[in-house]
């Protein structure tokens, strides 16, 4: 009899495989399991004369295997746009964290139907955490330490499958026009890595939750915008900083942001109507909490303690947190780079800060909070920092009782006075520049932008 003889055709095709991909080909409805089965290789002969004389057919072994289910974060409409749409053609997981695209290895998970949609901006979901389920699937057993999503990218005479819909428009631009998103080719090929530490038992269900950082993910590119994603894995168990916004403050276009070191970890918006707020699926740590409103003082609270599974108020809606009036600034420039430096395609970011220095009577921490934070134009260099408050910062230290009182605090620069800095992957920060009695461009210890009576043109930053 010839081997693999009363087998199925699908067992057939998988018993000659001897990869550990597995492309699933669907998924059912949400939070389904998409199931593949992974047989071992080993078929039985059969030996001549039949009878009790013939082998035992040895027992097929099953690799092991456990299931993971997969969900996006959706954001709130926190920046220009009321809808960031990305279509994700497909999830892979690897054990190696240096695999590439081209790596075998891979587990990958497909879509029935085409790419799965999002739309990265979910008011609905703001208060809640809610997360959009992409479905269940079978990995083999082990630890995995890389995720990519792969993109789908525009077809010719085809509707692009990633669009934006600039805030207070009615429609979506078409491909080429102003105020469309283009997708570069590699998110294609090379998707978008993450880093996760994901164990996979046998028998046993885990979960992975990804941020796709739909503000900080589009770039402008003259009258277009550009996709570039950044993604991150978050905790898939609910927490997070809660709390309330006067409602006097709420048609100020009021953000919130978790920051560490003036680096933000996530970014939302209060209720409309409400003025709750919700900063959810953090990581456990100390946050700051930064709040920023157009012709508002910036307010903070500091040192917010956020564990695993477990959500902080830093404010009641018996008692929100109000948020000052105060005259702004704008500040605006450019971004260049010496000749042979170039632009990396992640794009360039720019920044306004203020810092803190530490106080030991108060228990007050040295920390440094970002009041903006956004990308620079690709195609110019340009950069616009809108709506910086002239007033001084307002603080508090987080303590359990609640309500907190915030106070005016001593910041460097002063009081209406930023510190502008250029980031761009595999460059260091850069501050502003000056200029020497020769012309040269310098780099200045501390920058000190001096927007407390007026608007500042011509901040200039180059990369060396």
């Amino acid at each position: 009899m010839a081997a693999g003889a009363g087998m199925t055709p699908a067992a057939l095709k998988t018993a000659k495989t001897d990869e550990t991909i597995m492309k699933p080909t669907f998924f059912r409805s949400s939070r389904s399991i998409a199931v593949s089965a992974i047989a071992a290789a080993a078929l039985a002969a059969c030996g001549g004369g039949g009878g009790d004389d013939s082998p035992a057919q040895a027992p097929i072994a099953t690799a092991a295997t456990g299931t993971v289910a997969v969900a996006a974060m959706t954001g709130a409409p926190s920046c220009a746009f009321d809808q960031v749409n990305v279509s994700i053609a497909r999830i892979r997981f690897h054990k190696d964290f240096q695999a590439t695209a081209a790596s075998s290895g891979w587990s990958e998970v497909a879509f029935a139907v085409g790419a799965k949609k999002l739309n990265l901006l979910n008011a609905a979901g703001v208060l809640s955490g809610a997360t959009t389920s992409l479905g269940d699937v079978t990995l083999p057993a082990g630890i995995y330490t890389q995720m990519r999503l792969v993109i789908e990218t525009p077809v010719a005479a085809t509707p692009s499958p990633n669009t934006v819909r600039v805030k207070g428009q009615s429609t979506i631009a078409g491909p080429g026009a102003p105020g469309s998103l283009e997708t570069p080719a590699s998110l294609a090929s090379e998707g978008v890595k993450m880093p996760i530490d994901l164990t996979i038992e046998e028998g046993k269900q885990a979960s992975v939750v990804f941020d796709f950082d739909a503000c900080n993910s589009i770039q402008p590119r003259g009258d277009k915008y550009l996709l570039r994603p950044v993604a991150r894995v978050v905790p898939a168990a609910l927490n997070g900083v809660s709390g309330y916004i006067d409602k006097a403050a709420l048609a100020s276009d009021v953000v919130i942001t978790a920051q560490q070191g003036g680096i933000s970890a996530i970014t939302t918006v209060p209720n409309p109507t409400t003025g709750e707020f919700l900063l959810p699926r953090l990581p456990a740590g100390n946050y700051d909490v930064v709040i920023t409103g157009k012709g508002r003082a910036t307010s903070v609270i500091g040192q917010v303690p956020v564990a695993a599974n477990t959500t902080v108020a830093v404010s009641t809606v018996a008692a929100p947190i109000v948020l000052p009036t105060s005259t702004t600034s704008t500040i605006s420039g450019q971004i260049g780079y010496a000749a042979g430096k170039a632009a990396p395609e992640s794009g360039t970011w720019v920044a306004a800060s203020q810092s803190i220095a530490a106080n030991a009577s108060t228990g007050i921490p040295a920390s440094t909070f970002a009041h903006r934070f956004q990308p620079v134009d690709q195609a110019t260099g340009n950069y616009t920092l809108t709506d910086l408050p002239r007033a001084s910062l307002r603080y508090a230290l987080y303590k359990p009782a609640l309500p907190l009182t915030l106070a005016n605090i001593t910041t460097v620069p002063a009081a209406g006075r930023y510190k502008v800095e250029a980031v761009a992957t595999g460059y260091s920060r850069v501050t502003t520049f000056g200029t020497n009695s020769s012309g040269v461009p310098t780099a200045t210890a501390t920058a000190d932008v001096n927007a407390s009576t007026g608007n500042v043109a011509n901040v200039n930053i180059i990369f060396y």
